[in-house]
């Protein structure tokens, strides 16, 4: 998330506010405690982004930022490409914190990239469920990581990524949810927020911080 992609998806933000204000009187209330939605579309790389998730996936902010920042010093670049990881040494990238597992995931998805068997340029192209399902068909990626890419990197704006713990922390405190709620309970609960989930999501998430 570096800077907003223009008035366009401004405008959008603006109107998904106004209708889900009128939708759900509860996060009426949240929306009104945190101001403005400053959600913003990462113009970075789709392949850098895939990198920076999975460098996310099981790990807090604070070491997931760490080992980003060894990466990029180590590789001598702000935006990771596919060819970096095949410069570098395996024992080099697990100094820089990552584990074997996403050094494996990293470099079967930079090789198919570079081989012309992945073409990250069509996700703009292709809808929500097209995009989640060739993601997830990528080693290392699950529902989760293409969650995270459409909202922030497509800039889709009816994403419910209810894999997240600290998104359902949230929305069970504030509706009152027992702790042992399924999937279905959240995904029932979201339907009001329907056709601007991505936008609930992200106050949910600032409530939570």
């Amino acid at each position: 998330m570096v800077r907003r992609n223009g008035c366009n998806i401004d405008r959008k933000i603006r109107q998904a506010e106004r209708y889900l204000q009128q939708a759900d009187p509860v996060l009426a209330g949240v929306m009104q405690q945190h101001g403005p939605c400053t959600l913003m579309r990462d113009p970075r790389p789709h392949f850098h982004t895939l990198v920076w998730a999975i460098i996310n996936q099981q790990l807090s902010v604070k070491a997931a930022q760490t080992i980003q920042q060894r990466l990029q010093q180590r590789l001598a670049t702000d935006l990771f490409q596919p060819g970096h990881f095949y410069r570098v040494q395996e024992r080099s990238l697990r100094r820089c914190g990552l584990s074997g597992a996403k050094i494996r995931y990293i470099r079967e998805i930079a090789r198919r990239v570079r081989c012309g068997e992945l073409d990250l340029a069509q996700l703009d192209r292709l809808d929500d469920e097209q995009v989640s399902a060739l993601l997830m068909d990528l080693p290392g990626i699950g529902r989760w990581t293409a969650d995270m890419l459409l909202m922030f990197s497509l800039g889709r704006l009816d994403i419910l990524p209810i894999g997240d713990l600290a998104l359902r922390k949230s929305i069970r405190l504030h509706y009152g949810l027992p702790e042992q709620a399924g999937f279905d309970r959240y995904l029932e609960l979201a339907e009001q927020w329907r056709p601007y989930r991505t936008i609930a999501s992200w106050y949910y998430w600032a409530a939570v911080d």
